[in-house]
């Protein structure tokens, strides 16, 4: 039994959340979150009006408009309990804070009272004796212990017409290569696509995501790369050197100009994550809640994925199978970052059964998959790479493309 308190605090978080969900930005984010029956009483019927709404309408509404619609639909509701209504309505707050940060950690504190709520329940009906709810009440608390709040619809109806279909598979790619080499056999990724890009340690894969990040940027599309394997620092400063094309000594020479550069045209496009330990669950939330363009896991391999394997390729697997589904869920770009098998080492082209851990599945999650080779060490050999492509559902050219790779500049050419 709650307190008068603790009713009132509920209470004002309702308002708070339903105050939310009357941007139609916000409501879209949250929308497979927050449910009905995480509402009592009017706030419950508020929230079918709210959904009725934005279903419907798409838009931003005002108090005066939900308080309309509301109306409407409900008729014969007696006098008293409409102006009930219009007080919890006046109530509601319209305003949202730039980012959205604080509205989506208020909607987890919510979604966690909820969680918990449901656990006491469940815990409840184990000790009367319906043991049934053991299941139910572990897979309760391992999304409350990990932070998960998944979405309890998986699905969405395509309502796209044949014209806008015809449009998306003929048109430009979402994120075309930068050099002519690549592009007119391949011309570029699309939102949902995941690639994966592998190679042996110190040939250039992070040399040739900085050059992939340094054209989004370019195209100012938002890049976030996530590191786990390399020090942040070294990463972000790399795609700086691809963007501009310069070395660090370049840099510095240009001074106050080149850094009012950086400000206007890098800076709102990069955000470059140390990622040490970060899960897949906080991956799919930091896009929900940042809809980036594109992300960079290197490596992907090492995020923690929730969940009981008896085998470590059947997490491995299940790691490539969520970062697809985000990639599709969120409409973005996701690259993966791996390794190469020792059998790639020394050798011009590379195919992803050379992929490290290409026996686990992982690689049929992929639209498209690059290996760089590299051979001998001499001076000459030093600065010549080949981009393999060894799976492409994008078009179906594979081949190889023998290139140079400036890595003080992180540029291939």
């Amino acid at each position: 039994m709650t307190n008068g308190s603790e009713h009132s605090s509920d209470i004002s978080l309702e308002r708070q959340v339903l105050g939310y969900l009357l941007n139609n930005e916000f409501y879209n984010k949250v929308k497979n979150i927050v449910t009905r029956d995480m509402f009592e009483g009017r706030f419950a019927n508020l929230f079918d009006t709210i959904t009725y709404a934005q279903k419907n309408y798409a838009v931003n509404l005002s108090r005066d408009q939900l308080d309309s619609i509301f109306m409407d639909r409900n008729p014969a509701m007696p006098a008293s309990a409409k102006r009930e209504v219009f007080d919890l309505i006046s109530g509601l707050s319209e305003q949202m804070s730039e980012t959205g940060e604080l509205e989506y950690d208020v909607v987890k504190n919510f979604w966690v009272r909820d969680r918990a709520r449901q656990i006491g329940e469940k815990a409840i009906a184990i000790f009367t004796g319906e043991s049934e709810h053991f299941g139910e009440l572990k897979t309760l608390i391992d999304m409350v212990e990990d932070g998960r709040m998944s979405d309890k619809t998986t699905y969405s109806e395509l309502d796209k017409g044949l014209s806008q279909l015809l449009v998306e598979e003929v048109g430009d790619p979402d994120f075309p290569f930068r050099w002519n080499l690549l592009r007119d056999n391949i011309p570029g990724l699309d939102r949902g696509n995941l690639g994966i890009l592998f190679a042996r340690p110190e040939v250039g894969k992070t040399t040739f995501c900085a050059f992939l990040a340094a054209n989004y940027i370019r195209n100012k599309q938002k890049v976030v790369y996530w590191a786990n394997e390399e020090p942040a620092e070294k990463i972000k400063l790399r795609i700086i050197q691809s963007f501009f094309e310069m070395t660090k000594e370049e840099m510095n020479i240009a001074g106050d100009e080149l850094d009012r550069r950086y400000l206007e045209e890098v800076d709102p496009y990069l955000v470059v994550m140390d990622s040490v330990g970060t899960s897949m669950d906080e991956l799919n939330d930091y896009a929900q809640l940042n809809e980036p363009d594109v992300m960079f896991c290197d490596q992907l391999d090492k995020f923690r994925v929730s969940g009981e394997f008896n085998r470590g390729d059947e997490r491995l697997k299940e790691t490539y199978v969520l970062a697809r589904e985000i990639a599709k869920r969120n409409k973005l770009l996701v690259w993966s970052v791996s390794q190469a098998s020792y059998e790639a080492h020394d050798r011009q082209f590379i195919d992803y059964s050379m992929l490290d851990g290409s026996r686990t599945g992982k690689a049929g999650e992929a639209d498209i998959i690059i290996g760089i080779g590299k051979t001998g060490t001499s001076e000459e050999e030093n600065t010549v790479r080949h981009i393999c492509i060894s799976k492409n559902k994008l078009n179906g050219w594979h081949g190889m493309i023998t290139c140079h790779i400036d890595i003080y500049r992180g540029v291939y050419y």
